[in-house]
């Protein structure tokens, strides 16, 4: 049983592709359990984790942060990364920690910033296929732009759920822009108080099928909306505290 009250705050980084997604579940490799058998292996004590939300599969993540109650007060924090990084597989890795008097990375979560990455070519390109998705076709940016300005905002958001696992479908959104960091390429950088399952990838498979996002989201009925956009595109940048 952990005596010590001190709190981990650790930032992971992990490619989706053949992850089940962030939380525990039966039968299947996620990150949760990934990290949970690596950190209790370095400490020689079960350890349990929080993250700050809940991935799904095929979602990757250069900012995911996850909790946990440290074992010792003494450890160093270089050679705790360097020491669970060794017990994690070559999908999943530690990139920084800190050591805190209480922290929660779930409750304590103010915003989190989610970027979609698209490139647009009528060929594949292997090495982006990991964690983009490909466009035949051009897509007309300015329109993509003035319809994602809609959601910014406090919004009920159920057009845009998969399915309500929360209480309320209410979600603040920060700021969606949509960004061309090389003439063949489109991000879609949202940033919110947080997000309803497949929320996200959702608003980006509507955007991208050129439907009037107001009438979507004034329906508040997810058949409105388009397809759910594949996972491999998402990635969790950052969370704020």
């Amino acid at each position: 049983m952990l005596k010590c009250r001190v709190h981990l705050k650790i930032q992971c980084e992990y490619v989706g592709t053949k992850l089940a997604g962030f939380q525990t579940q039966k039968g299947q490799r996620t990150v949760q359990e990934e990290l949970e058998k690596a950190i209790s292996h370095y400490f020689n004590t079960p350890v349990k984790v929080v993250g700050s939300g809940r991935t799904d599969a095929g979602v990757h993540a250069v900012g995911q942060i996850v909790s946990c109650l440290c074992p010792r007060e003494d450890i160093k924090i270089y050679q705790f990364l360097l020491g669970v990084n060794s017990y994690l597989p070559a999908d999943i890795a530690l990139t920084a920690a800190e050591l805190l008097p209480k922290f929660n990375a779930r409750s304590d979560a103010k915003a989190k910033t989610y970027i979609y990455k698209c490139y647009v070519s009528p060929t594949r390109h292997p090495a982006r296929d990991v964690d983009y998705l490909q466009l035949y076709k051009p897509v007309d940016i300015e329109r993509l732009r003035a319809q994602a300005a809609v959601l910014v905002g406090t919004h009920d958001f159920t057009a845009f759920c998969a399915e309500l696992r929360d209480k309320s479908p209410i979600r603040t959104i920060y700021s969606l822009d949509v960004q061309t960091p090389a003439p063949d390429e489109i991000w879609f950088v949202v940033r919110g108080n947080g997000f309803l399952h497949n929320m996200v990838r959702i608003i980006v498979g509507t955007l991208l099928d050129g439907r009037d996002i107001k009438t979507v989201l004034d329906s508040r009925d997810r058949r409105r909306a388009g397809k759910t956009a594949p996972a491999k595109g998402l990635t969790l940048y950052n969370v704020e505290y």
